[in-house]
């Protein structure tokens, strides 16, 4: 295993949500090399079971979804996410069982069916466009209209949207950054001059037209519409200057963007949800994506020597000598969390109308002691108290505010400061010689006696 904590660099033309999106940033990675996949998919496992124990401490709502390799390739990877009406990522899962999945990579349970108007009738279709990289393909998808949905006992058409990613697996040079593909693709191609005979432009320079159906566009539909150019007339004005080609795909994906109510692909139920989210961090199972181009083995005593821990089976040492070109590729994963996204996302996450609330593991102190100007000696014993080492308790790492200001100041600026407790010592100590301790993140405000404080303390410092 090889870690790495270091500053990153990103080319944001406008950083923004303070600390989520930033040209600079704080990582952490881990890089993780195996002899065989097996042992790859144990250290793998590892990984995933340290970032839960990492975000169960911090005491946050997050999810953990299946999630799209992406460029950085393998097969397997799952994305860390805290649910945030800032996040940029849209994270689906059940209510009723533990699916989760990135939309990237979502699926919903779909019922192989034609939904007709009343007069038989097909419903009307709609389309979604979308362009390739290099601008010389133009991706059109088709669906219906509206689509049938089931919930809670009613039935009822809804209107459909398409589903980009879904393209971008089928075709993975589609520019899905670009909001206005068919204007962009039209105007790409506009200025051509019409072609003539014997002058047509080499099929891999022509641009394409792919479109690709819904599996409830039914063949009829699809045999009538792939006569025409859709798109509008601009589309069709195109059509008569260039050399348009027209692929079609008659595809059995739903394409239909999944929504609220959906049906659930691991336990069936209508739960879906959709949340926005920040992710946070990520795992990838790479297996020999870079150790083949790098041309990264283990020697034959390197992987003599893994083939004697109890991590390999002999039969999987006797696999690993018969084929080394196969078998002793380094077997990689890697693992990142973003350090600094962390702190803008709890932020974020648990703030209130009054301030900041900062997880314990993550406050700049545990506990902060304020008092007026009559009790500040006792609350100098009660810090004093805190913060000695005692059999059975850890000290408290607590800050005493001993600056020269009311008692209502204070409290105003713990609150927005957030730490996860406060010990009061204002009218109620006077009145009655106990504490009043505030706990926002647990709604709760309560009268303790200064011999009970590290007991009470200590005990609510493990659930917040």
């Amino acid at each position: 295993m090889l870690y790495q904590i270091s500053r990153k660099y990103r080319d944001e033309p406008r950083p923004r949500h303070g600390l989520l999106r930033t040209r600079e940033f704080l990582m952490k990675d881990l890089y993780t090399f195996d002899a065989t996949p097996q042992q790859a998919m144990e250290t793998y496992a590892l990984a995933r079971k340290a970032y839960d124990a990492f975000f169960d401490e911090l005491r946050i709502p997050y999810i953990v979804a299946e999630a799209d390799s992406g460029s950085i390739g393998g097969n397997l990877s799952h994305e860390y996410h805290v649910p945030s009406s800032s996040g940029e990522d849209t994270v689906i899962s059940c209510g009723s069982c533990t699916y989760a999945a990135n939309e990237e990579l979502a699926k919903t349970q779909s019922t192989m069916s034609e939904h007709r108007r009343s007069d038989g009738n097909f419903v009307p279709y709609r389309s979604w466009f979308g362009v390739s990289k290099d601008r010389t393909q133009l991706f059109e998808i088709i669906l219906p209209r509206h689509v049938g949905f089931e919930a809670a006992a009613v039935s009822e058409n809804r209107e459909a949207q398409a589903n980009p990613y879904l393209v971008k697996q089928l075709y993975p040079h589609v520019d899905l950054s670009i909001e206005h593909a068919l204007s962009i693709f039209i105007d790409r191609w506009k200025d051509i001059s019409p072609s003539k005979e014997g002058q047509k432009l080499a099929s891999s320079s022509r641009p394409r037209l792919v479109r690709i159906y819904d599996y409830r566009v039914p063949i009829s539909s699809i045999d009538h519409h792939q006569n025409s150019t859709g798109g509008g007339h601009l589309l069709q004005e195109l059509s008569n200057n260039v050399d348009l080609e027209i692929v079609v795909d008659r595809s059995s994906l739903d394409l239909a963007r999944i929504q609220e109510g959906d049906g659930c692909p691991k336990c069936g139920s209508k739960s879906i949800r959709l949340q926005p989210a920040v992710e946070l961090g990520h795992t990838f199972y790479l297996g020999d994506r870079y150790s083949r181009p790098l041309n990264a083995k283990f020697t034959n005593s390197t992987a003599q020597q893994i083939g004697q821990t109890s991590l390999v089976t002999p039969a999987e040492e006797s696999k690993l000598r018969q084929d080394d070109k196969d078998k002793s590729w380094f077997q990689m994963g890697c693992h990142g969390i973003g350090i600094s996204r962390i702190i803008g996302a709890v932020a974020d996450a648990l703030a209130d109308r009054q301030g900041l609330l900062w997880p314990r593991v993550m406050a700049p102190f545990e506990a902060a002691i304020l008092a007026n100007e009559d009790h500040q000696a006792a609350a100098e014993s009660v810090w004093d108290v805190l913060t000695q080492y005692e059999p059975g308790f850890d000290p408290v790492d607590a800050i005493l505010d001993d600056r020269d200001r009311g008692l209502g100041w204070k409290l105003k600026d713990a609150d927005l400061i957030g730490f996860p407790v406060v010990i009061i010592l204002g009218s109620t100590y006077s009145k009655e010689g106990v504490c009043e301790i505030s706990i926002r993140r647990l709604g709760s405000r309560e009268k303790v006696a200064t011999k009970n404080l590290r007991e009470y303390i200590a005990r609510k410092l493990t659930v917040i």
